[in-house]
This record gives structure tokens, sequence and C-alpha cells, in this order.
């Protein structure tokens, strides 16, 4: 039973985040004009592409979470690399300074989540018991 909810949550939620990221794209590209009008509207927009970023990777995340298990996490290669990417270019389409702003700002965000993740799931690595390796030689 508790699978099944897992499951389903986990479904909403990467629905959820694939709707806000295309929504947050949406706004930013029709509001682009706004973002060539000064420095500080320039990293306001690196900041909200940034958002695009993570809610991105939480899509393909939980997708990819519901398709292959519960245990299944984000790789630097493949998922972490490939939102980044989008999220750059798509900032590049609005202004090129908004692109670099965003890619701080999602390396950020990025160390954050991991913070958190780490925090959220080391309980579980702590459970498990690693041998220690006996050396022969005994000191006096």
């Amino acid at each position: 039973m508790s699978a099944s909810l897992s499951s389903k949550n986990t479904l909403v939620s990467s629905i959820i985040s694939g709707i806000l990221s295309l929504l947050i794209f949406a706004i930013l590209r029709f509001c682009s004009d706004w973002f060539n009008g000064s420095q500080i509207n320039v990293l306001v927009g690196g900041y909200l592409f940034s958002w695009l970023f993570i809610l991105s990777l939480t899509c393909v995340s939980n997708a990819e979470m519901v398709i292959f298990g519960k245990d299944f996490q984000a790789k630097l290669v493949p998922e972490i690399i490939f939102c980044l990417t989008l999220t750059v270019a798509a900032a590049g389409l609005v202004h090129r300074v908004c692109a670099t702003t965003s890619f701080f700002f999602s390396l950020l965000g990025l160390y954050f989540i991991n913070r958190i993740s780490s925090k959220y799931y080391s309980n579980a690595a702590a459970a498990v018991d690693v041998p220690v390796k006996k050396s022969g030689k005994k000191f006096k």
C-alpha cells in the first residue's frame, strides 16, 4: 500500500514540476524584453532560470524514480548535465548574462539540494555496517 502511494506521490511531483518548469520558461521567454532593461533585471532572470533548472531536474529525477524504482538516484552525467545544459541554453535565448548567472545560481541550488538530500537519506546509509579489515600484525 505504501509503495503504491509513494509511487503516486512521485508521479504527481514529476508532473507538477514539469508543468511549473514549462510555465516558468514561457513566462521568462515572454518577458525577455524586460530582462534587457537593466543589470538587476538580468540577475533576477538568472535566478529565475535557476528555478527552471531545479524544477526540470526534479521532473526528470522523479520520472526516473517512477520508471526504474524508488531507489534510483539522479547522476551527474546524464540528468544533471542535461538539465543544466537545457537551462543555460534557454537562458541564453533571453540574455547572455542571464545564462551565466543562471549557471552559477543553478550550481548553488544544486549544492543545497545535495545537502538536503544527504541529510534526509543519511539515516539509511548509516544503517549499513562495513566490515573492517584487520591487519595481521599486532603492536606492543
